[in-house]
C-alpha cells in the first residue's frame, strides 16, 4: 500500500491547493475509489498528514499558531513538501 498511498499524495500536493476542505475530501474519496478499481492498494482510510507528515512537527506548527484543523495541516504539508509556491484556500482568512 506504500506506492499507492504516495501516489495519492503526489496527487494531493499537486492539484488540492486551490479547493476547500469539503471538496478536498470528496477528491480524495474519488481518488481512493479510482484506485482501488486500478487494482492499486492504497490505505482505506488515507489521509496526506498520515503519509507525508511526522506528528510532531504537526505539533510545532501548531506551537507556532497554525490552527489544528485538517485544511490548516494539510495547506501547512502544502507549502513544506512541495516544490512550487501553492494556492490554497486559507480557512481562517488570516
Amino acid at each position: 500500500s506504500v506506492i499507492g498511498n504516495i501516489v495519492l499524495a503526489g496527487g494531493f500536493i499537486a492539484y488540492s491547493g486551490a479547493f476547500t476542505s469539503e471538496f478536498r475530501k470528496d477528491m480524495v474519496a474519488k481518488w481512493l475509489e479510482h484506485a482501488v478499481g486500478q487494482g492499486l492498494a492504497t490505505d482505506p482510510s488515507w489521509n496526506v498528514a498520515d503519509v507525508l507528515v511526522d506528528p510532531a512537527e504537526v505539533r510545532a506548527w501548531n506551537i507556532h499558531m497554525l490552527p489544528s484543523d485538517d485544511l490548516s495541516i494539510e495547506n501547512g504539508i502544502m507549502v513544506t513538501r512541495g516544490r512550487r509556491w501553492p494556492l490554497m484556500i486559507d480557512p481562517q482568512g488570516q
